[in-house]
């Protein structure tokens, strides 16, 4: 039979380790939860009207108050959650920041949605092609494909 002192031992030993494995396993679900964070908003859609712009820019504005106050009170805690927590918020808000800024929020309605790309140098000159001969688009394409 094990003594008391070996007993407290083998106690200690597997608290530890338990504890070992509640750490990694949060750290795991914090990570995928983060991702999946991300993903929710880089996926809103670009606002279709000054209405849905005002409505998603307000929604964002809210987002980043609340991850903030989230990264701040994580400064009251003690222990290791509480710094992954601020680093998360921190990220979220990093995230939200981007949005906004793709959507315009701080700079004002834009009416249209975002510019197309740029054309490609033998798109361009397929229109030129086209715009100032006769030939065929096959043919422009051709004629751009061997400059």
């Amino acid at each position: 039979m094990p003594s008391t002192v070996s007993w407290g031992r083998f106690l200690h030993a597997v608290e530890r380790r338990i504890l070992a494995a509640v750490f990694v396993f949060a750290g795991s679900v914090s990570l995928a939860s983060a991702r999946t964070y991300a993903e929710k908003i880089e996926g809103i859609p670009y606002p279709t009207d000054q209405a849905d712009w005002r409505k998603k820019c307000g929604w964002l504005r809210r987002e980043i108050a609340r991850q903030q106050n989230i990264a701040s009170s994580g400064t009251t805690q003690p222990g290791t959650f509480s710094y992954e927590t601020q680093a998360i918020a921190r990220n979220n808000v990093a995230t939200l920041d981007s949005r906004m800024s793709d959507f315009h929020c701080n700079t004002g309605y834009i009416t249209s949605a975002p510019p197309p790309p740029a054309k490609s140098n033998i798109e361009r000159c397929i229109e030129a092609c086209k715009a100032n001969t006769h030939r065929t688009p096959e043919k422009c394409l051709d004629a751009c494909n061997h400059r």
